[in-house]
């Protein structure tokens, strides 16, 4: 196996890893996991359980618990609009961002929008809440606020300076 992963290019130890993780029960699990956040790179781990329960009877209507998934964990997309940070997030973002602009200027006649809606002018103003202040960046040739250079992947960068 070893000469097999040096000629593909691959650590040893990683290609243990991938066949370990692919001959285990629960891959097909695992497998829609990551199928279901879209690719997403930095999945929110969850984990705990969740009880649906009548309120008049108090009878369990529904129970979930991740005991059961791959490695104890519900995996879900991180959401992050930054394609810094998550580009399988920040696509599906962009993309439901395209698809929100474009209904509300063409309205939807399925949903009862006259159709006079078209004829009028339109404006998409975005709003902007307060700020928290200097973030880590990278402007360039100089350090960042914060004294250093960060790297292009850095997981500071976008993070307030001062959380407080």
């Amino acid at each position: 196996m070893t000469d097999t992963a040096t000629a593909a290019g691959l650590d040893p130890a990683t290609l243990s890893d991938l066949l370990r993780v692919a001959g285990s029960p629960d891959f097909d699990r695992l497998t829609e996991q990551i199928r279901r956040t879209g690719g997403c790179t930095a999945p929110i781990r969850l984990t705990g359980g969740t009880k649906l329960l009548d309120p008049a009877t108090k009878t369990v209507l529904h129970a979930y618990t991740t005991d059961a998934e791959p490695g104890g964990v519900l995996r879900v997309a991180c959401g992050n609009r930054r394609a810094s940070r998550c580009p399988a997030c920040a696509w599906t973002y962009a993309g439901d961002t395209y698809h929100l602009i474009r209904a509300g200027l063409v309205g939807a006649p399925d949903k009862g929008t006259p159709d006079t809606i078209r004829d009028h002018p339109r404006v998409f103003a975005t709003l902007t809440a307060p700020s928290f202040g200097p973030v880590h960046n990278r402007p360039g040739a100089r350090p960042c606020r914060c004294g250093k250079r960060h790297q292009e992947d850095a997981p500071e960068l976008g993070a307030p300076l001062d959380p407080e």
